[in-house]
């Protein structure tokens, strides 16, 4: 079963059928008969089953049985599948409503509530204080020597903080029938079970993770404080063009000692990469651009100095910097060391 919907029932005649209810009910939309409903009791509840019907409510022997939910006759609680769900909540007087959108959801979000709540975010309540797999091993390589920079630019070009904060990852694909069984009858001891188990044949995965959100954490502040990295450049320029609107802008750059201001398609412009294709500029600025930069030239967040659109300045240097570039201009485009 791929998950199951939490209601309530919102219509006498259809929670009498779910009480005492001993031949199949028909649910009608208008006039015209959608589906029919069994039950069939499996105590502490009655399992739910629809079938297809003909056009005047009838069924055939080509008609097969599909479960699609649960009546917990106890707790008066009815659980239903996604698909028989859409059919009893619509139109003017619905049959049920939607409690908890997904049984999956709620399961798998109280096990990793209970398992955070175990850990409380401190690598010492673990077992295991070292990787050793090799698969972890180069995992955790990998993600030292590439992975944590590259989620870090992610974040930075998001516009917030990685939390550094462990998080559980259990999940569930579908919906066991032995699981939503110990969930109705016992929900805190399913939880608790699951958790621990959970916990248990996941550590060195949970230390990864401790490793991994350091990393990203170290990174994520490196590329923070260094205000003189292109990539504040990038971001800011990005930043500009998508606040305006604009598709189509003016810049300027100063590059090899030369100044030159183009018209150019926004497109590149909004990316996170310190290099900017020159395809979506103007034809005749394009080639402006290729005599005096050369042909296959490209040119950077640190080549452009200010970017228009019409009267309006989206994007200019900070003073420093241009002066730094009208120094190399004067220089002949040569770098003072």
């Amino acid at each position: 079963m791929k998950d199951l919907v939490q209601c309530t029932v919102s219509r006498d005649d259809f929670q009498r059928w779910l009480y005492w209810g001993k031949t199949p009910l028909t649910i009608y939309k208008g006039e015209e008969a959608v589906t029919m409903l069994l039950k069939i009791e499996k105590r502490p509840v009655d399992y739910l089953y629809q079938t297809a019907v003909e056009a005047d409510g009838s069924i055939s022997w080509r008609n097969g049985l599909t479960f699609c939910g649960v009546h917990d006759i106890g707790k008066k609680t009815l659980y239903l599948s996604e698909s028989l769900t859409t059919i009893l909540i619509d139109g003017q007087v619905p049959f049920a409503s939607k409690t908890i959108p997904s049984v999956v959801d709620e399961i798998c979000g109280r096990i990793n509530q209970c398992v955070e709540e175990t850990i409380a975010n401190d690598r010492n309540n673990l077992s295991v204080q070292e990787v050793t797999s090799w698969q972890a091993a180069r995992e955790l390589k990998e993600y030292l020597e590439d992975g944590a920079h590259r989620e870090a630019i992610d974040w930075f070009f998001r516009g917030s903080e990685p939390d550094g904060q462990f998080h559980s990852g259990y999940t569930l694909g579908n919906l066991p029938e032995a699981t939503f069984m110990a969930w109705l009858q016992n929900p805190e001891g399913l939880i608790q079970t699951e958790a621990d188990q959970h916990i248990k044949i996941n550590q060195e995965k949970f230390l990864l993770q401790f490793l991994k959100n350091d990393a990203l954490v170290a990174e994520y502040q490196a590329i923070v404080q260094n205000t003189d990295s292109p990539l504040h450049r990038v971001k800011a320029i990005s930043e500009a063009i998508k606040t305006s609107g604009a598709k189509t802008v003016t810049v300027t750059v100063q590059k090899n000692g030369e100044e030159l201001s183009f018209r150019t398609g926004t497109t590149p412009l909004r990316g996170r990469y310190n290099s900017y294709s020159t395809s979506h500029i103007a034809a005749a600025d394009r080639q402006e651009f290729e005599r005096l930069f050369g042909r296959g030239a490209n040119y950077c967040a640190e080549d452009i100095t200010r970017i228009t659109y019409g009267k309006k300045t989206l994007y200019e240097t900070p003073p420093i910097q241009a002066e730094d570039m009208a120094e190399r201009i004067e220089m002949g485009g040569m770098q003072l060391g």
